[in-house]
């Protein structure tokens, strides 16, 4: 008899007694055209699924453009908060700055496009293998933000195992085990060397992207290197060319590691630049816009023991020393805004394959030191911050069949040091604080084969930042006029998250929704008033009860030859509560996105939209936006010839040159989005 919705979702609230672990060779026979390959114990199902969301390989190569931000963004819950087309950076389910963490090869990014819309990710989506949004309870691996996530930007800066990477078809899903057997469920060959060489063009942005690497294994010595560049131009839109968006990036990364019998000592170093350009000549922006340069220097030092009884449990530590310099020129001669950071990282991190009833347990500590510095016309007081945090995710079978629960948490503190400074308001100068405590509970019940329900309850938190607490004064770049508050409190809030997949001989479907209550949610706002000596909006930083709400919707019809499509949406909306329901400010609109394909071969074509309802749930003194409708199409060619693997990528963008307005851009009301975009990618590996 099959089981009813009602009753399991009753039996994914209840956590008494343990089944022996054996869900392998059961969730193979439950998917059907949808497969997972499980080596060892060491995921649940829902992770399994949640593989395929990742981009890498061709999938990756599909949807590269000019950032992470615009590369990610018609995956589910996700919208981008821009600037400009190098000042973009994703949005989680409406949330945005560090209540979405990014990180390089497992650690911290090191730059600060968490704290202004103005400031550009420090990373070069062109060099990475894998992005991957992190989802449920094991975000509480990184952050302490479980309402936001985690997207896992992975370089293989450190090159542990020597491997070719191929796609994997839209059907395979295949879970897998830690660093140490990553090789097992790759598609590796014997090789002792591995190549890649990319390149990529776009009419929307005219200019060129590319970056070219290697690996190599002499004598258990695995080596990387790896050189890129980007030279874009103005951006085009059906208004005309957004002056002063141009960007330059370069970037070189080295690694090394050997491998002793049960120690794996590796370590690399990642060296990127950029020049990009902020516009301006409107009112509330600088004249003549404002030219930023930066540069972002991580040394990496990682260390990997397996024991020599269970190869499969692992100790990882992790050292990353980062150092980054963010100057913002509002003319080539006059310094208006000047950042310095150094920040340490140390990172400890257990993992055991299956323990009693448990599985796939990851626990481990973090510190962190971190110093900035600022000048120019800012003033903030340079600030030393600190903090620790412990955490653990595990997983275990519950009291009936298919019942599969993961437990997660994170405790620590964070601690802000201002020193004195004669630019900073000195009763802002104050030592704060911060205990904080995250926890999240997944319930996942296979309801009939190849149909899940999951439930996942989480307490989130997040220490206001330094630019929340301290920040007293214009940043021009930004056009803002901005205010912190060194008596915030910590944000907090509970939240629920409730998924239904259906993984159909014909259809695979999901569907979710979401909603968190904050008790202190921490948002700078437009206030309406003025600060005339630089005519800039002024914006403050406040901590306000907020609920944030909404859902995504996903359809897919997989196929390894034939017809495929794919579609889906996404919906958020938020309130402050002591305001009479009053909306929350940057919060995306419905957004929907379809592809259809053929897929032949060695070849791929395909139609897609792209759709977004008006923004008309705005905070006060924040702009409506209106909605928009493009289409674009898409052919791939990939093939093999004397062991090299080429891809050829065509794809158009927007194409009838509608005027798309980003309700979360500050420049939305200046100019439209990118316009029509043909874009061409080339890639050989070998």
């Amino acid at each position: 008899m099959k089981t009813s919705l009602f009753r399991a979702a009753m039996g994914s609230l209840l956590c008494g007694g343990f089944l022996h672990f054996s869900f392998a060779q059961e969730f193979v026979q439950d998917l059907g055209n949808s497969t997972i390959v499980a080596e060892q114990s060491t995921e649940t199902i829902l992770d399994g699924l949640r593989k395929d969301e990742e981009l890498q390989a061709e999938k990756l190569d599909r949807k590269i453009s000019t950032t992470i931000a615009e590369t990610i963004k018609n995956e589910p819950d996700i919208a981008i908060r821009s600037m400009g087309p190098a000042a973009a950076r994703p949005v989680i389910k409406g949330l945005s700055g560090s209540h979405v963490t990014l990180t390089e090869d497992g650690s911290f990014c090191g730059d600060m496009s968490a704290t202004s819309p103005d400031h550009a990710v420090a990373s070069e989506v062109l060099t990475a293998h894998k992005l991957n949004i992190v989802r449920g309870p094991r975000i509480l691996n990184e952050s302490f933000a479980t309402a936001g996530g985690v997207i896992r930007v992975n370089h293989n800066d450190i090159p542990f195992e020597i491997e070719t990477v191929r796609a994997f078809s839209s059907s395979d899903l295949r879970t897998r085990d830690s660093l140490s057997s990553n090789s097992q469920t790759r598609d590796s060959s014997n090789s002792q060397f591995h190549g890649y060489v990319t390149g990529y063009t776009e009419s929307g942005q005219p200019g060129f992207a590319t970056v070219v690497g290697a690996n190599a294994n002499i004598h258990g010595l695995s080596l990387k290197g790896e050189l890129s560049a980007r030279n874009m131009s103005d951006m085009r839109t059906p208004d005309g060319d957004l002056k002063n968006t141009d960007i330059e990036n370069k970037s070189f990364a080295v690694g090394a590691a050997y491998n002793f019998e049960r120690f794996k000592l590796g370590a690399s170093f990642r060296n990127f630049n950029s020049t990009y350009g902020i516009p301006g000549g409107f009112i509330g922006g600088h004249p003549n816009g404002v030219d930023i340069d930066l540069f972002k220097r991580d040394l990496t030092l990682r260390g990997l023991y397996l024991p020599a009884q269970k190869s499969s449990d692992t100790l990882n530590v992790t050292f990353r020393l980062n150092q980054y310099h963010h100057t913002e020129y509002e003319t080539k001669e006059y310094v208006g805004a000047e950042f310095a950071v150094n920040q340490e990282n140390f990172r400890i991190e257990k993992f055991i394959a299956q323990s009693g009833p448990f599985f796939g347990i990851h626990f481990g500590g973090e510190f962190d030191m971190r110093s900035i510095e600022m000048g120019g016309y800012v003033f903030t007081p340079p600030t030393n911050s600190y903090s620790a945090s412990l955490f653990s995710v595990a997983s275990l079978n519950g009291w009936r069949d298919g019942l599969e629960i993961t437990l997660s948490a994170r405790l620590g503190g964070a601690f802000f040091r201002p020193q004195k400074s004669v630019v900073a308001d000195k009763g802002a100068i104050e030592d704060r604080n911060f205990a904080l405590w995250a926890i999240a509970a997944e319930f996942s019940q296979r309801v009939t084969p190849g149909k899940f329900l999951t439930l996942n309850v989480f307490r989130t938190t997040r220490a206001p930042t330094i630019e929340e607490l301290y920040n007293q004064g214009p940043h021009l770049a930004a056009y803002t006029y901005e205010r912190g508050n060194h008596k915030l409190d910590a944000e907090s809030g509970y939240g629920a998250e409730l998924e239904f997949r259906d993984y159909g001989e014909i259809v695979n479907w999901r569907a979710a929704v979401h909603s968190t209550w904050f008790l202190n949610h921490l948002a700078p706002r437009a206030t309406g008033d003025t600060n005339w000596s630089q005519i800039l909006p002024i914006y403050q930083v406040s901590g306000d009860d907020a609920l944030l709400m909404g859902g995504s919707a996903s359809v897919e019809l997989p196929a390894e030859q034939g017809f495929y499509a794919q579609a889906g949406a996404s919906y958020v909306c938020g309130f402050y509560q002591n305001e009479n329901w009053s909306d929350m400010p940057q919060i995306p609109p419905f957004k929907f996105h379809g592809e259809i394909a053929y897929l032949w071969a060695h070849v791929r074509a395909g139609i897609n939209t792209e759709f977004a309802l008006a923004q008309n749930r705005v905070d006060r003194y924040e702009e409506r936006t209106p909605g928009y409708v493009t289409f674009g199409a898409s052919l791939e060619f990939h093939w093999s010839l004397a062991l090299t693997h080429y891809s050829i990528i065509l794809r158009s963008e927007n194409l009838f040159d509608a005027d798309m307005r980003n309700h979360l851009s500050r420049l939305k009301s200046v100019m439209p989005e990118k316009g029509r975009n043909l874009s061409l990618l080339a890639k050989a590996e070998f």
